[in-house]
């Protein structure tokens, strides 16, 4: 797939109606989240500075007090377990607790039972803890009370483990009542975080508005567009297409829209071009049935005024007579042929036959029948004794004739006629095969000879040369039957009509294939 098609098919655009409508409300959801999330990550990397929670700032308990001592053994604590090397540990966490011994307060750090930092004597520090409250090993603790604090905490880097202990004998815990320091805690809080939620606030109307806005326009554009080619297309402009390209519901109404416009153009030209063939076949028909009644009417008043006056005469007039008749005849009858055939009025009657004993006789009647014309005849069989296929003997009979018909008819004047007949059998079908050597037909013409009222020759005007109608009843018999029929050939060096015919399966055969 190439980038333009990708960038296409990635494109905000193709986003369905349904998504736009589910992302907007996800949206309204989502995006305060995201946003007080985002807040929420800033808030608490930056809400001991923020809030005055970076460090101990006095050695009385409160909520805020105690928030600083977490926030500030939580930092050691990162510290400890950074990646920074023992030196940088050890300069950083000097800085980090100078405040806190400002305020009486003693650190003790061990790393795997090792001092790794400490104020003063870190056995000195324990023991002063163990004075305040009993320290269990292993086991961190946190201790606020009027003799004093103590605080104990473990942390672990790979094969490092270390040990936190911070005392301070200078930390009072007043008599004063939870509500009050709730309060004074809940102030703090509420002082410095309504800025936030106001522009929190604000962010969230903003960007809901924006993501209407911009939902909106890209619905409300492309409908613009669809309404304006549906009132084209009403007044009948079918040249008009809808320019918007886009995969998703609307997308998909404008190219149905096109498309409507489309189908609906090709149907009008269809049917113009149906309406002019209608037009030429019942002009052709006219002229065809007019050409031998024409030949009826003079040959038929020749008798009247006298002018066939011997008994030789009058009988090549009645003889002309009766071929104009049989003609008009042929045309009426592939003309009713025809209209059954379109209108589904004609039913085959189709029975199991031998293959090979149907072609071969009606191979020996047209030997017989070409021999009156001088027509030579070859027929070869190459099908099993036992092939049968389901035909209606006497509907196929007038197929094989109307080609035989038409090979005379288009003969060529200068060599002596010949046709070729073969039946061969394949696996599931027997093809029959008639080659002449006539006229031919241009190879762009072959797939129009089974059209009404097509000729290869538009010169031709005699009714004798062809009504037009034969191979058409050919085409529809065989196709009735389940089989196809085509032709092959080149101007001036004859034509061959293939005929493909199903055979019957056995139950034997049924069984093998299952």
């Amino acid at each position: 797939m190439s980038k333009k098609k990708e960038s296409k098919k990635r494109s905000s655009k193709n986003l369905k109606i349904t998504t736009r409508i589910v992302m907007t409300s996800v949206l309204g959801i989502v995006l305060p989240l995201i946003i007080i999330s985002t807040f929420s990550t800033v808030f608490v990397n930056t809400i001991a500075s923020y809030f005055n929670f970076a460090s101990v700032t006095t050695n009385s308990y409160s909520t805020v007090n105690q928030l600083q001592w977490s926030q500030t053994l939580s930092t050691i604590t990162d510290e400890l377990t950074g990646d920074d090397s023992e030196n940088k540990k050890l300069e950083k966490i000097r800085d980090f607790v100078e405040p806190l011994e400002q305020v009486n307060s003693l650190i003790y750090i061990e790393k795997n039972g090792v001092p790794f930092y400490s104020t003063q004597d870190g056995s000195k520090i324990t023991e002063l803890a163990n004075n305040l409250v009993k320290i269990e090993d292993g086991k961190n603790l946190n201790y606020f009370g009027d003799g004093g604090l103590v605080i104990v905490n473990h942390a672990e880097k790979g094969d490092a483990k270390y040990r936190i202990v911070i005392v301070n004998e200078d930390y009072t815990v007043n008599n004063s009542d939870k509500k009050i320091n709730a309060q004074s805690f809940t102030k703090v809080l509420l002082s410095r975080t309504g800025l936030i939620v106001l522009i929190i606030v604000l962010l969230f109307v903003i960007s809901i508005g924006v993501i209407s806005v911009i939902t909106s326009q890209t619905i409300v554009k492309p409908v613009k567009k669809i309404a304006r080619g549906a009132e084209e297309i009403a007044k009948g402009n079918l040249d008009y297409e809808i320019d918007y390209d886009s995969t998703n519901e609307l997308g998909q109404t404008v190219d149905s829209f096109n498309n409507m416009r489309l189908r609906l153009k090709k149907s009008l030209q269809t049917q113009q071009e149906a309406q002019e063939a209608k037009q030429a076949v019942v002009a052709g028909i006219a002229h065809d049935l007019r050409t031998p009644l024409t030949s009826v009417k003079g040959y038929a008043e020749g008798l009247r005024d006298g002018i066939a006056n011997t008994p030789e005469k009058q009988r090549q007039y009645v003889d002309i007579i009766c071929e104009s008749i049989n003609n008009t005849e042929k045309i009426l009858d592939d003309l009713l042929t025809i209209s059954k055939l379109e209108l589904g009025g004609l039913e085959l009657e189709t029975a199991p036959v031998n293959a090979r004993e149907l072609f071969d006789d009606a191979a020996a009647d047209i030997k017989r029948s070409l021999e009156t014309v001088d027509f030579d005849f070859t027929y070869a069989c190459h099908c099993g004794a036992d092939t049968v296929i389901c035909v209606d003997t006497d509907r196929f009979a007038r197929v094989i004739s109307n080609i035989i018909s038409n090979s005379v008819k288009y003969a060529r004047p200068d060599i002596k006629g010949s046709i070729y007949m073969a039946l061969n059998e394949y696996e599931r079908s027997v093809i029959l095969e008639i080659s002449d050597n006539g006229i031919g037909v241009d190879k762009q013409n072959l797939t129009k000879i089974f059209d009404v009222m097509y000729r290869t020759d538009p010169a031709r005007t005699k009714v004798s040369d062809g009504s037009g109608l034969g191979l058409s009843v050919c085409r529809q018999i065989v196709e009735l039957h389940g089989g196809t029929i085509w032709a092959t050939g080149r101007k001036g060096n004859g034509l061959s009509i293939f005929i493909s015919l199903p055979k019957r399966v056995t139950e034997n055969e049924e069984n093998s294939d299952n």
